[in-house]
């Protein structure tokens, strides 16, 4: 069986990895997409990232938080997971 991957080391992943992965769970998706805002933010006010970068960035990473809190809504309505809610 394989080891869930260290989110420390997992530097280089793009949003839609982080979003695609199987071994991290909602919340350390969201940890990690937040700590990207963080980084990228940093860049920002530094001069070390150009604004056109950041601005793709930025959404990258917007739209991948979405589609996190999308499939959690889905599995907690139960049509995620081929159920129908109760009624």
């Amino acid at each position: 069986m394989f080891d869930r991957p260290d989110l420390s080391s997992e530097a280089d992943m793009t949003p839609e990895a982080i979003v695609a992965d199987g071994f991290f769970s909602r919340e350390e998706k969201l940890a990690r997409l937040r700590d990207m805002k963080h980084e990228l933010s940093r860049k920002a006010a530094d001069g070390t990232a150009s604004i056109d970068a950041v601005e793709d960035r930025m959404a990258a990473i917007n739209m991948a938080v979405s589609e996190v809190k999308r499939e959690q809504a889905g599995d907690d309505t139960g049509q995620a997971l081929g159920r129908m809610p109760n009624a």
